[in-house]
């Protein structure tokens, strides 16, 4: 049925499309654009120059990681403000526009991109040995850190890594790849579920809330939020985006006791801001696939 309904969509689509060498960059804001056209519910992770998104996705069998590179993604551009990847207008094989990271046969989950956009780290066997996975982009060389047991990591830097382990799911660490070694950073109130990074504060989410933690000062703040997913993310004002306990993804605003849903339905995944904080992708229940809409600048006013 959502097949059905995304071909009629993408056919009423075509016949107010422009083409030509944008990205999706050039949308405004309130506009949507759809990217993917499976269910892509997993973690969503822009690279730093805001040109990749990494996700996770099982077409192909078990959940591996992808990538696409949205400057290379041409796109229809509709007058309606809902836009539309070309291929997925065209419902063209996923293969010609996926790029693949995670090639061997165990489950991949949570991709999280380096610093430098050179590497992805992931968790394989998600279900069992949850180990840190690290695949060199350029390669796709996908390699085991050894690190195991691990709920949700992000990176610190490319020696260093922020972990949360499964039997002690309160406790955030930093580990060592040079030493081999860990120590702890903080310990929370709740157990964390997810790790996201925005400059030099760390959000920790959590079921109902979630923390930040400043990488300077170290000072440890909780906020309460009916949330559920696994990446949180601060704009100012204290309007956060995140998933609401619906499953819808939205800004929740603190200030206004206000939400600001990014779709309509409640099956949308977490969803992820982009480095520069003006854009946002998540999982669309609706339309069974990924979409990036640009935030509206009236939640980064002081």
């Amino acid at each position: 049925m959502r097949k059905i309904t995304l071909i009629i969509f993408s056919f009423i689509l075509s016949s107010f499309t422009s083409g030509g060498g944008y990205t999706y960059r050039e949308i405004q804001y309130g506009e949507s654009l759809i990217v993917t056209y499976d269910n892509n519910m997993g973690v969503i992770d822009w690279d730093r120059a805001g040109k990749k998104l990494a996700f996770e996705a099982t077409f192909e069998g078990k959940s591996k990681i992808y990538y696409l590179n949205l400057f290379d993604l041409p796109i229809n551009f509709s007058r309606s403000g809902l836009h539309v990847a070309k291929y997925v207008n065209e419902l063209s094989d996923k293969k010609r526009v996926y790029v693949t990271l995670t090639e061997n046969d165990t489950a991949f989950v949570s991709p999280k991109w380096s610093n430098d956009s050179r590497r992805v780290l992931s968790i394989g066997n998600p279900e069992e040995s949850a180990e840190i996975f690290i695949t060199n982009v350029s390669t796709r060389k996908t390699i085991g850190t050894k690190i195991k047991n691990i709920e949700t990591a992000h990176w610190k830097n490319d020696t260093a890594l922020f972990v949360v382990f499964k039997n002690e799911p309160k406790k955030l660490y930093l580990f060592d790849q040079i030493k081999n070694s860990k120590k702890l950073v903080t310990e929370t109130n709740h157990p964390i579920i997810g790790i996201n990074r925005q400059k030099t504060d760390l959000y920790l989410a959590c079921y109902g809330g979630c923390y930040e933690l400043s990488l300077k000062t170290k000072k440890l703040e909780w906020f309460e939020l009916p949330i559920k997913g696994k990446t949180v993310s601060r704009l100012k004002r204290l309007n956060f985006v995140g998933l609401n306990y619906s499953g819808g993804s939205q800004v929740l605003d603190l200030n206004n006791a206000e939400t600001h849903p990014f779709s309509v339905g409640e099956n949308d995944g977490s969803p992820a801001i982009s480095q520069d904080e003006k854009f946002v992708a998540f999982y669309s229940g609706y339309v069974n696939g990924i979409v990036i809409k640009r935030i509206d600048k009236k939640f980064y006013l002081e």
